[in-house]
C-alpha cells in the first residue's frame, strides 16, 4: 500500500541518521526505481510525503550530483505538478512547503553558489506566513519540525549571500534563529523531554550552524 511506502521512504533518513549511509542510499533507489513509479500522478500528497525523506538522505550526501537528483526528483515529481495544479492539492503538499523544501534543495545542489532565482527564494523566506498544522504534520511525517526546516532554508540562504550581501545574509540568519526558538518548543514538553529524538539533533545541528555563521569573525 501507499502507506507501506511512505514508511520504508521514511526508513532512508533513519538509516542515514544512524550512519548507515550506503543502506540508506541503497534503499532510495529502490524506492525511487520499484516504488515511486506505482503511485498515482495526480497523488502529491503521497509524493510528497515518499519524497522529502529521500531527498533529505540525497541531499546530506557530500556529492553534488547527489543533491542535483534530489533536486530534479521534488521538482518533477511533486514541485512543478503542485504549481499546475494550483489551490487543487491538499493544504499538505502546498505550494508554501514545496518552495521551502526547494530552497534547501536548489542551495545544496549549486554548491554554495548563487543560482537564478535566489532572491526570490529570499523574499519567501523572510516574508512566508505557513499555516501553524506545518509544524505537526512535517514532525509527524518527515521527524523534522516545519520550523527547523524554514530555519536550515535561511541558513542555506545566509550562506550563498553572506559574500554579496551581509544585511541580507543577517535577515536571513535572524529568521533562521527565531524558526528555532518555535522548534524547541515543539520538541520538548514542559518537563524537559524531547520529544523526537532525530528531530531534536536537527535542530541541534542547525542552531549550532545559525550560531557559528552569525558569531563575529
Amino acid at each position: 500500500t501507499d502507506h507501506c511506502v511512505e514508511i520504508i521512504a521514511a526508513s532512508t533518513f533513519w538509516l542515514h541518521h544512524f550512519g548507515r549511509n550506503e543502506e540508506a542510499l541503497r534503499l532510495c533507489d529502490q524506492v525511487v526505481d520499484t516504488m515511486l513509479p506505482e503511485i498515482e500522478a495526480i497523488d502529491l500528497v503521497t509524493k510528497s510525503t515518499i519524497l522529502t525523506p529521500i531527498c533529505r538522505t540525497l541531499a546530506k550526501q557530500r556529492q553534488s550530483g547527489a543533491a542535483k537528483k534530489a533536486l530534479e526528483l521534488y521538482r518533477t515529481h511533486v514541485s512543478d505538478p503542485v504549481a499546475l495544479a494550483g489551490g487543487k492539492v491538499h493544504p499538505s503538499a502546498s505550494m508554501s512547503m514545496c518552495v521551502s523544501i526547494m530552497i534547501i534543495l536548489k542551495c545544496c545542489s549549486s554548491g554554495g553558489e548563487v543560482y537564478d532565482d535566489l532572491s526570490t527564494d529570499i523574499a519567501h523566506m523572510l516574508n512566508r506566513k505557513d499555516p501553524v498544522f506545518f509544524e505537526t504534520t512535517c514532525l509527524a511525517y518527515f521527524d523534522a519540525a516545519w520550523s527547523t526546516m524554514c530555519a536550515e532554508a535561511c541558513l542555506c540562504l545566509a550562506k550563498i549571500t553572506g559574500c554579496n550581501s551581509q544585511d541580507e545574509s543577517s535577515d536571513l540568519i535572524k529568521e533562521g534563529l527565531k524558526c528555532l526558538e518555535a522548534s524547541a518548543k515543539t520538541l520538548k514538553k514542559e518537563d524537559g523531554t524531547i520529544v523526537n529524538s532525530i528531530a531534536h539533533s536537527y535542530y541541534s545541528q542547525i542552531l549550532s550552524e545559525l550560531e557559528n555563521l552569525s558569531a563575529p569573525v
